[in-house]
């Protein structure tokens, strides 16, 4: 089977945590953006957070111990997606992630499939 040409672009957003990041402080604003754009026929396939290594997903607390998150995202350009990204607080207060480290990184989606 071959591999089809996709219609559209998709990035993978990794962004850490700051050290004591303030993340339970601005969950319900980081949500409440978050969950339209969640929606079906938004812009996000994918979203979540980094777990230690030493924590499962399952664990009932594995929410209170994320260090990170990653976004999968449809944008046209890769600046479309970074602002996506810095127009949620989790970005804009400065207390939970990482600026310095967080990176973006254009991606081939197999699965799920998409357009």
């Amino acid at each position: 089977m071959p591999t089809p040409t996709l219609k559209k672009n998709y990035y993978l957003i990794h962004a850490l945590d700051l050290p004591n990041a303030q993340r339970a402080k601005h969950n319900a604003e980081h949500m409440a953006y978050w969950g339209p754009l969640m929606q079906s026929g938004g812009p996000i396939v994918a979203a979540g957070g980094f777990l230690p290594q030493t924590v499962q997903s399952s664990d009932a607390d594995a929410v209170a111990k994320v260090e990170g998150s990653f976004l999968l995202i449809q944008a046209d350009k890769a600046e479309q997606a970074w602002e996506t990204l810095k127009r949620d607080v989790f970005w804009t207060s400065g207390e939970v992630l990482d600026h310095e480290k967080a990176t973006l990184t254009p991606v081939f989606v197999g699965v799920p499939q998409v357009e």
